[in-house]
């Protein structure tokens, strides 16, 4: 059964507010003359078309247009920051650092610097202003208060805000937050509230073995940004095939957890879970997402993984 604390967390998700700690986020800070060119011309989203305190979602793919990294990119005056899951930390930067030859870039590991909290659910941009910062009116756009910084960018797979402050002044910040009626989420409950808005996680569902289209997540593509590394294979699958599997949700019923991650449809393995989480008190109901043949990839398709039977759904954008 799920935990008292997370199911409280995930219920503050959707119907009021919870904070979590994300200050253990991989964070590359790219300055120089050159710094927007380079990076827009090796991730898949636009970088040159931001003005100073926007921000995109983007991954780093190979030439082989497979996925690398996904990353949140916030441009400053000074600067541009790229956020990644701290597992992939250095090798992204490696992988950046790769393409710096004759440029005027230096990139510089920032992680842990800023205390990082963040903030979501109905009642969050209520919170974020009685505690002096005005939340950003536009998602990945950033705005500066007396303590900090404000980002509108996701926690828990919700629409939220990340808090950025001195380390020292995070434990007043969020028992403010708390005595505000936000509720503390652990990693645990932040990756059951994003199963169940359907949001993958790289590193978890999708990775260094598939390309974009795959994923479906095309939120983190630009289709009309011209070249940058992996372009081509991005393209000529746009524009010329389908790929042969697709990422999509799955909503499962099951007593316990099923030992055979295998998805089964017509009687055939079709593909297999790429992570399950129970999203139900009792255990009996779960939700997570798989890597599953076209032919099965369609919302509402009817499948079985074990002894359960589950149900296709389409994935949200990070």
């Amino acid at each position: 059964m799920l935990p008292i604390s997370v199911v409280g967390a995930v219920e503050a998700f959707q119907l009021g507010a919870a904070w979590a700690d994300l200050s253990d986020q991989g964070r590359l800070r790219a300055t120089g003359a050159d710094r927007v060119r380079l990076l827009h011309a090796i991730c898949s989203n636009d970088v040159k078309g931001l003005a100073p305190g926007q921000g995109t979602y983007a991954f780093f793919l190979s030439p082989q247009g497979k996925i690398q990294a996904d990353s949140h990119l916030f441009v400053a005056p000074d600067h541009v920051l790229v956020v990644c899951d701290s597992a992939v930390r250095q090798s992204l930067r490696d992988h950046v650092e790769s393409y710096i030859i004759m440029d005027d870039v230096d990139l510089e590991d920032v992680s842990g610097q800023l205390a990082v909290t963040g903030l979501a659910g109905p009642h969050a941009a209520r919170l974020l202003s009685s505690v002096g910062a005005a939340p950003p009116s536009s998602k990945l756009q950033s705005s500066s208060f007396a303590a900090g910084l404000v980002r509108r960018a996701p926690v828990g797979g919700h629409d939220g805000f990340w808090i950025e402050t001195p380390p020292g002044d995070a434990p007043d910040l969020r028992e403010r937050l708390e005595r505000l009626g936000a509720i503390r989420a652990s990693a645990e409950a932040r990756d059951i509230a994003r199963v169940r808005r359907r949001v993958p996680r790289f590193g978890l569902d999708f990775g260094p073995d598939c390309i974009p289209h795959e994923t479906q997540v095309f939120s983190a593509v630009s289709f009309t940004k011209g070249c940058y590394t992996g372009q081509e294979i991005v393209e000529r699958v746009r524009s010329r095939g389908r790929v042969r599997r697709l990422l999509v949700a799955v909503d499962l019923e099951s007593p316990e957890a099923p030992t055979d991650r295998r998805v089964i449809h017509d009687g055939k393995a079709v593909g297999s879970l790429t992570s399950l989480f129970p999203i139900s008190t009792d255990s009996r109901k779960w939700a997570g997402f798989a890597m599953v043949r076209r032919a099965a990839a369609a919302a509402g398709t009817g499948v079985t993984i074990g002894t359960g039977t589950a149900t296709i759904a389409a994935i949200s954008a990070p």
